[in-house]
């Protein structure tokens, strides 16, 4: 699991390690990591849109860690920021321009964006932004659109 990253272990990738295409034995795998991960940071989560496992650290760790600056995040606050806003027309399904971003994000997107390209996390192509598919593949995004969400809906009131 630490080997595959993002990329995760489905049941099939379990049954071709252990040559044993048993569920109930993975099963015992996967819970016996589990525990002995238990007093740790470090937790096995079921991402339900790839049906795979992965190895995490939980967010509130992490922003933990960024507060004390043990862990420098990738990119800058603005950059992220401009992020969410790009994911939320995404997901949308809104076409996402430069000039929508400046006008939501400032002058200063042109800085985000190029952050965000350097990075690997979007695209451009005739003055409009994609998500790439490194992001896709980096983030839960069930879980941050929903996160999005509630954070619209609280700026709303």
């Amino acid at each position: 699991m630490f080997l595959r990253g993002p990329e995760g272990v489905a049941f099939t990738d379990i049954y071709n390690i252990t040559g044993k295409k048993d569920m109930e034995y993975a099963i015992f795998l996967l819970s016996t990591l589990e525990e002995s991960l238990k007093n740790t940071p470090i937790q096995v989560k079921f991402i339900p849109t790839s049906k795979k496992y992965q190895i995490v650290i939980p967010n509130e760790i992490i922003s933990s860690l960024e507060e004390k600056q043990v862990l420098k995040p990738v990119l800058s606050k603005a950059a992220r920021a401009t992020l969410a806003c790009i994911i939320m027309n995404t997901v949308k399904e809104e076409p996402i321009t430069v000039a929508l971003l400046k006008d939501i994000r400032g002058s200063n997107v042109s800085n985000h964006l190029e952050e965000l390209a350097e990075n690997g996390y979007i695209s451009q192509e005739d003055k409009q932004i994609f998500l790439t598919n490194k992001l896709i593949s980096e983030i839960d995004i069930a879980a941050l659109v929903k996160e999005l969400e509630k954070a619209e809906l609280e700026q709303t009131f």
